[in-house]
């Protein structure tokens, strides 16, 4: 109706994913291409998620045209489908003319079609849309797909697309499975008012315009009102055009784009900004499609505080329940618990007490003596002697501290044991950063011993198992050997005496083919620096 008005050869803001009018913003490009590495790498499991209207199945559909005829592709729109329709329905996609009763019958034709894909030099790809919409039945079914594999080879690629929301479906517990074998997740924000720009006059472009049709302050109008989201995008500027065509007007400024947006009922999504030069009017609130009834709101509130009141009495009702039933079941195990609870907070109390006292009398000394004296008598104490438990049971006074103190750091010196000759290795949990019980004493040993000798120095070297990606793995070995690190800080020893290294999946000492080996390749190997 308005493309002669305007010049134009074809509507520039249709709703349809039409890849002729595909702009490829800096963030689409990064998508793009790092989709794109996941399919030709076979790295299994990707995940492309983004806000409604973002634009996420027209760079799909770019995406598919893209690759290379060696790719085996099919897309599976609507993922709301039965076990069987759902089997069928990709079994079809794939080319294989046949129509299953039973899963075992489509598991065993689908294995052979990618065997014989992978013999072809093919890769098969499954493209998942709308994946928010799976059940926990089929999300699992898909999951188990991925089973089929050669030794050396994963067989299928298996593609999710979903909006936001589908994020938190695969933090669920149940769904951890298929969380850690996701390799690649990338989300798709919405534009930017300058994004927003290019985005308009790049569809102009493409439907043959020639001159500018939209101000830039009807540009700014639209990003305001449609947060940057395309497909809103679209919508604001197609009645904008139409608009102008009834009203002869051959530009676009604000006030056509303000009264579409009354039109079309649409409230502003970004306010009383300012981004690249945008501003807007109003409070800053990102409003949502329909604006809620503040007495709603409020009542909505009063509800949930309610129910949080009422849980925290549930929990507290609990915890009084069990304390009672420990007591009367085990009544010596439960005094001796109360006993040893008090008895430990008592002595953190009294160390506390002596630790300030013994600062206040540093002070003091710090005040009345030469700086050589300080040196020599306060030092030693501060450099490495504890408070013990026996310290605190005498109640000593802080001159026989300082005393007993200087004495046991002489006996130390003369009594340390020798540094291990071989290394230390200290072993983590699987993907975790705990300590076994075995590793947490033999750091504490060395780190004692190491406190006697102030010019030693070491080398910290951490290490992973080859599970998940390289990158990965380097900064995770990194981070577990300066966990070591800051223990050993933490227990007296000088920065400079400690040189951390981090060495990845490199130089593993068992298979990682077995779950034993595995747990014997996460490790932090601590090694006495050679002179």
């Amino acid at each position: 109706m308005y493309t002669t008005f305007y010049n134009l050869n074809r509507k520039p803001f249709q709703i349809s994913s039409d890849p002729v009018f595909m702009w490829l913003g800096e963030k689409h490009k990064e998508a793009l291409a790092t989709l794109k590495y996941g399919i030709l790498d076979n790295k299994g499991f990707l995940l492309l998620t983004g806000d409604v209207g973002t634009g996420k199945t027209t760079l799909i559909n770019t995406l598919l045209q893209s690759l290379s005829d060696d790719i085996i592709s099919t897309t599976v729109p609507d993922p709301g489908l039965e076990k069987m329709d759902f089997f069928n329905y990709i079994a079809a996609g794939f080319g294989i003319k046949k129509e299953f009763s039973t899963k075992g019958h489509f598991l065993a034709c689908f294995r052979k079609f990618l065997i014989q894909a992978s013999e072809d030099k093919k890769k098969v790809l499954l493209i998942i849309d709308e994946a928010q919409l799976l059940t926990q039945e089929m999300l699992e079914e898909i999951r188990l797909l991925s089973n089929i594999e050669k030794t050396d080879a994963k067989l299928i690629n298996i593609f999710f697309i979903g909006q936001n929301e589908f994020n938190e479906i695969l933090n669920r517990d149940q769904n951890r499975a298929v969380r850690q074998r996701l390799t690649l997740n990338y989300n798709i924000d919405p534009l930017t008012p300058d994004e927003t720009g290019k985005y308009i006059r790049h569809r102009l472009n493409i439907a043959g315009a020639t001159d500018p049709i939209f101000h830039d302050e009807a540009i700014q109008e639209i990003f305001l009102y449609s947060g940057g989201f395309p497909r809103r995008i679209n919508v604001i500027c197609d009645h904008c055009l139409l608009s102008g065509y009834v009203k002869e007007k051959k530009t676009i400024d604000s006030a056509i784009v303000k009264e579409c947006a009354r039109e079309l009922r649409i409230p502003t999504s970004v306010r009383n900004r300012d981004i690249n030069g945008f501003t807007g009017d109003g409070p800053d609130v990102h409003l949502p499609s329909r604006i809620k009834n503040p007495s709603s709101v409020e009542h909505s509130e009063n509800k949930n505080r309610k129910r949080t009141v009422m849980v925290f009495m549930r929990v507290l009702i609990c915890l009084f329940i069990g304390f009672f039933i420990l007591f009367f079941s085990f009544p010596d195990h439960f005094k001796e618990y109360i006993n040893n609870t008090i008895q430990g907070f008592k002595h953190q109390l009294l160390q506390v007490s002596i630790q300030n006292d013994i600062q206040s009398e540093d002070k003091n000394l710090k005040a009345q003596a030469p700086v050589e004296t300080i040196e020599k008598e306060i030092m030693p104490v501060e450099k490495i002697y504890p408070i013990t438990e026996e310290v605190a049971k005498l109640e000593i006074t802080q001159s026989d501290i300082l005393i007993k103190g200087e004495n046991n750091i002489k006996d130390e010196k003369k009594e340390s044991p020798p540094l291990p000759t071989e290394k230390v290795i200290v072993r983590f949990k699987y993907d975790n950063n705990d300590f076994t019980e075995e590793g947490l004493k033999d750091l504490i040993d060395f780190a004692n011993i190491l406190a006697t000798l102030p010019d030693t120095k070491i080398i910290i070297t951490g290490y992973t198992d080859v599970e998940g990606y390289e990158n990965y793995n380097q900064k995770l070995s990194e981070f577990r050997a300066n966990i070591v690190r800051s223990f050993f800080l933490g227990r007296g020893i000088r920065p400079d005496q400690i040189e951390v290294i981090g060495s990845g999946s490199k130089k593993p000492i068992e298979s990682n083919d077995t779950a034993w080996g595995r747990m014997m390749n996460r490790r932090v190997e601590i090694e006495v620096k050679k002179k």
